[in-house]
């Protein structure tokens, strides 16, 4: 029986040491269409609300997998990555289409909201832009919410958002 703790306790700690460091979301499983409700991810949980997975072949420039993702027409689609652990925002790829899109990222710990970041794509043809998480920086969160923009004042592709564990808090005595 001891021995058999000692395995699992092995691999619990392979498997956390596995997530650690930088995460890049790339809504990698599913296929074109429309976005299942939920999928998980490197170590987080997606859920989605009105969101279009593209693939290669209608889009994306392949910076992280072969898919991106949009609001359906006229949806305020949103994506929450969430998980357990606390992590930081770090930056997220986006891309304009027409007009100027934005797109609205919220970090939350517990229920809290810590902080806003609201990025617009300009210039289209450009491809991805990156963009530095700005008042999130730093933050430890245990969710981020993703406010995709396409109407008709914009549209906008995302193809991928960089994610890393937040930094352990110094221990007290």
């Amino acid at each position: 029986m001891r021995q058999w703790i000692g395995c699992v306790v092995c691999v619990w700690l392979s498997a956390t040491a596995a997530h650690a460091g930088q995460v890049s979301i790339g809504f990698e499983g599913p296929g074109e269409g429309k976005a299942p409700v939920e999928m998980p991810e490197d170590g987080y949980r997606i859920v989605t609300r009105d969101i279009m997975i593209s693939s290669a072949a209608k889009s994306g420039d392949g910076t992280d997998g072969p898919n991106e993702v949009e609001s359906e027409m006229n949806a305020r689609g949103a994506i929450a990555v969430l998980r357990e652990t606390p992590f930081t925002f770090i930056s997220l790829d986006w891309q304009s289409e027409t007009g100027a899109p934005q797109i609205v990222v919220e970090g939350y710990s517990g229920a809290v909201m810590v902080a806003r970041d609201r990025f617009v794509a300009r210039g289209i043809g450009t491809g991805f832009s990156t963009f530095a998480a700005d008042a999130l920086r730093g933050h430890s969160i245990d969710r981020l919410i993703l406010y995709l923009q396409r109407d008709g004042s914009g549209m906008g592709a995302l193809d991928r958002v960089i994610l890393e564990d937040a930094a352990e808090l110094p221990e007290t005595s």
